[in-house]
């Protein structure tokens, strides 16, 4: 060998030459050449290393840690740059954010979903409950049909046509409005007197925050709520006055993305009046497109806020924004008790750990302007509803529906039946007699009565009859056991089915107001005096109201057909058609109940 001196390797002497050990075979360490090399004829050779510098296993483990930290720290450093506190704002400055999700409104599988919640409060019952095996049942006995509900409304989605337009990344895209929209919707919440019906914003703080341009993000806010408070304001108003060419180009929809993707920051930093104005201001988004369930939680811990900040005792109002703090806890209110009564849940809010005085600049006396288009003044408050309207709501769920309400004697029930009704009556009486529900909910009514008619006098018009029908509806809410067991008092029963009558006949008359952005602040009304109007059908089959309130329902179901008709000429809104499909086959069936009592007048249809 040309070097026959061995070297260490790792501790070891080395034996072999080179050839030997990249073939990894015995060398015998011949002199001057092994034989390996001798017989392939290779020059033998041992090339001389130096041995590796090995650590212990604590050298080791302490250098992968050094090693993590700096990861770590680059990390951190990285997402400081990205994040919607630091540097200049871009369009990828927000991605380090977990994005907020919400459900395209116009998707036909998330209508479907919605459009079965509404379904099932309707005097239909949930899938597998007790209410909807007697409404089954009821059917069945009547008509001599099984009709599975569940299976009918997942056909429909088929049978539109309408395609599948769910979109994963629409559903979470969201964008940051700039300072320059944020401005204008601060002007034009300002201008219209917004705040009169939704008194839930504070425009003077929130140009204050704007000022100090909480979204160019040179420095950290003090609170995520003063950006969210804004992103979701924004979201709101864009929403509001989608129709005004100043916010033509807006997305609202990723506006309120964004105000949900800092949630859950604004969940774990101590909660002040711009977190409940921002949850507020997100509930009363999401409310009027469907999406009541994710509404109705976020209203919980907006009422929670509420609470902790003292917004349920008056005397808050000396204190900083504490007649602002009031008004939005009577906004709160409104909306508790109206989910309440239409969920069938316990209200959020308990009257008796409230002060239940109402706002000194609220409208107490009736007039048109609660009815009636009319300009707007801030300093006045009218709020989306009545509260009145609300305090009854409230009594109507804390004595017919709740718990304790259902266990009292039914003597006792039919006294506060009777007593809800005159309250009721009372208020009704107290509008301008132009404004009466009644004037509107005919066939004869003039067209011009409806001229002026603004959305919030529709609201009100049909929560009164909403409430008419809870009330009389409750003599018989709690026995569903049978199809025998809708056995009302004539009085509360000729009242219930007359307001779904009136109910229906009122929708046929403003179906101007009808469109999807209004479709879910009244779907729960329609569908509930659909299904209403159609037991009273199946159950009385040769009753003399039977032809008129057939077309009554015929008459609905075309209402939506045309809705749905109209709507593909924009962007069709699923909700529509599922509405006309589902009073059809009621129609249907109803027909059905008068030929098996011989009652067979009616030409027979296909379902």
């Amino acid at each position: 060998m040309s070097d026959p001196s061995p070297t260490r390797r790792g501790g070891r002497l080395r034996r072999a030459c080179d050839l030997c050990q990249q073939k990894k075979i015995r060398c015998d360490n011949g002199k001057p050449e092994c034989e390996n090399c001798r017989l392939s004829g290779s020059h033998c050779t041992v090339t001389r290393r130096s041995p590796p510098i090995r650590s212990n296993t604590k050298e080791r483990l302490a250098e992968a840690k050094s090693r993590i930290r700096e990861l770590e720290a680059s990390v951190i450093t990285q997402r400081d740059l990205q994040s919607p506190f630091h540097g200049d704002r871009s369009a990828g400055s927000f991605d380090s954010l977990s994005p907020g999700y919400l459900e395209e409104p116009h998707d036909v599988e998330t209508t479907l979903a919605m459009f079965q919640t509404h379904i099932a409060l309707c005097g239909v019952g949930a899938a597998g409950s007790a209410e909807r095996d007697s409404f089954c049942s009821l059917i069945h006995q009547r008509t001599g049909c099984d009709f599975d509900i569940d299976k009918f409304l997942q056909g429909l989605p088929n049978a539109s046509g309408i395609p599948n337009s769910r979109d994963p990344e629409k559903t979470t895209s969201q964008k940051w409005p700039s300072q320059i929209l944020v401005q204008t919707c601060i002007h034009q919440f300002v201008k219209t007197g917004l705040y009169s019906v939704f008194p839930i914003a504070n425009v003077e703080v929130l140009q204050t925050l704007l000022n100090q341009n909480i979204l160019d993000h040179q420095t950290q806010p003090t609170h995520i709520a003063n950006l969210a408070c804004l992103v979701a304001f924004t979201a709101l108003v864009t929403e509001l006055h989608r129709l005004e060419p100043a916010f033509s180009d807006t997305d609202p929809d990723s506006y309120l993305r964004a105000a949900l993707s800092l949630l859950p920051r604004l969940l774990m930093e101590a909660a002040n009046l711009r977190t409940l104005e921002t949850f507020t201001l997100i509930v009363t988004y999401l409310l009027p497109i469907g999406h009541t369930k994710t509404a109705d939680f976020l209203l919980a811990v907006a009422v929670r806020i509420l609470y902790n900040i003292g917004g349920n005792r008056y005397s808050v109002i000396l204190k900083p924004e504490g007649g602002h703090l009031r008004a939005i806890f009577w906004h709160c209110y409104i909306l508790d008790k109206e989910l309440a009564i239409r969920f069938g849940r316990p209200p959020l809010i308990n009257d008796i750990d409230c002060d239940l005085r109402l706002p000194d600049n609220y409208i107490s006396s009736w007039s048109h302007d609660h009815f009636f288009h009319r300009p707007l003044s801030s300093q006045i408050l009218l709020y989306t509803s009545d509260l009145r309207l609300a305090l009854i709501k409230s009594k109507i769920y804390a004595l017919l529906y709740s718990d304790h309400g259902r266990a009292q004697p039914e003597a006792r029930r039919l006294q506060y039946i009777r007593e809800l009704d005159e309250e009721l009556n009372a208020l009704k009486y107290s509008f301008p007699s132009s404004c009466w529900p009644d004037v509107f909910a005919t066939g004869d009514s003039p067209d011009y009565t409806f001229h002026d008619l603004s959305l919030r006098g529709v609201n009100l018009h049909l929560e009164y009859y909403f409430c008419l029908g809870k009330i009389h509806g409750a003599s018989n809410a709690y026995s569903l056991t049978s199809p025998h067991s809708w056995s009302f008092l004539p009085s509360s029963a000729e009242l219930f089915y007359q307001e779904s009558r009136t109910m229906l006949l009122y929708i046929s008359r403003i179906r101007r107001f009808l469109n999807w952005h209004t479709y879910w602040i009244h779907a729960q009304f329609i569908l509930t005096a659909v299904v209403s109007l159609f037991r009273h059908l199946i159950i009385s089959p040769m009753a003399d109201t039977f032809i008129r309130d057939l077309q009554i329902l015929e008459n609905t179901a075309e209402t939506f057909s045309d809705l749905d008709r109209e709507s593909r000429a924009t962007r069709r809104f699923a909700p529509f058609f599922f509405t006309s499909c589902f009073t059809r086959k009621l129609v249907f069936l109803a027909k059905q109940s008068s030929r098996q009592a011989g009652g067979g007048q009616h030409q027979r249809v296909r379902p």
